[in-house]
């Protein structure tokens, strides 16, 4: 399966969330979760915000990146 060109993986979420508009046929980068509840409470307010028409997708994300690296500062 090929990833969507929005496909941009950050440090410290499990998923990302797309967007497609009614008129378009590629999805965009919306946002990023945490976790499930975090994914399923956006989506909800997504939803709610854009309103008919707009179909969202998500993208779990590789493990390496579900977790913020501490950096040290010296």
């Amino acid at each position: 399966m090929t990833m969507p060109k929005a496909y941009d993986p950050q440090e410290g979420y499990m998923y990302q969330i797309l967007v497609m508009c009614p008129n378009d046929r590629e999805y965009e980068h919306c946002d990023y979760a945490v976790g499930n509840a975090d994914k399923k409470h956006l989506i909800q307010n997504y939803k709610l915000a854009y309103g008919a028409g707009f179909r969202f997708k998500t993208i779990m994300l590789p493990q390496k990146y579900w977790t913020k690296k501490e950096v040290k500062v010296v």
